[in-house]
């Protein structure tokens, strides 16, 4: 039968040995940290396209730079960012999605109108924002009975998510704010757009996209 002293060896041991296999584990699994996504949250859209878009950059950075990219109005950049993770992964839905508001903002909505279907179909979970998006789109194509339709799915909860769950502020749902701008500007509700308006340019002084998605009040 083993001493007391060698079973306390034993675990010992045994203990030390777990400790370096999570130790191994820990380095293993290191990743570079999240640098343009955080630019991206707080509104340095730049900062955001210049760390996204260094070589070896992982998915999340790339999608971020790309989300930049938009913001400062360089479709171009934006679109060439995201054909390589499309290429890499045709089921990324958020790749997609980005796809389909570059596409908007650039005047393709037909194509637009394409991403946004595979997103919704592989990202059941964003359907609110895919579908602001595309009555936002429909609306710049000027179709405005469809943009209103699609705008009257989520209106309410979109509203309230804007007011009380997010509130003004934050950069990545500036977007979210300027297009429901334009959208109840196009209903006739000045009240609102005006609010939103203002809130979506507060959240993200630095991104150009107001220019495409609103236009000023004045």
């Amino acid at each position: 039968m083993p001493s007391f002293e060698g079973l306390l060896l034993w675990l010992l041991l045994a203990l030390l040995a777990a400790g370096a296999v999570a130790l191994l584990l820990v380095l293993r699994d290191r990743r570079p940290p999240a640098v343009a996504a955080a630019a991206l949250a707080r509104g340095d859209f730049a900062a955001a396209l210049a760390a996204g878009s260094a070589p070896g950059a992982p998915r999340a950075e790339r999608l971020a730079a790309a989300a930049g990219a938009k913001h400062l109005l360089d479709f171009a950049i934006a679109g060439a960012l995201l054909a390589p993770l499309l290429a890499a992964d045709p089921e990324d839905g958020e790749a997609w999605l980005e796809a389909g508001l570059v596409a908007a903002y650039a005047g393709d909505h037909d194509g637009a109108e394409r991403a946004f279907a595979r997103a919704a179909a592989l990202r059941s979970d964003l359907l609110e924002s895919i579908t602001l998006h595309r009555a936002w789109s429909a609306l710049a194509r000027g179709d405005r009975r469809a943009a209103r339709a699609r705008f009257e799915e989520v209106e309410a909860p979109l509203e309230s998510k804007l007011r009380s769950d997010l509130g003004p502020g934050d950069p990545l749902f500036a977007e979210w704010f300027l297009q429901a701008a334009a959208l109840w500007r196009a209903a006739g509700d000045e009240e609102r757009a005006a609010w939103a308006l203002a809130a979506g340019r507060a959240a993200a002084p630095a991104s150009g996209l107001w220019q495409v998605i609103a236009a000023p009040s004045g």
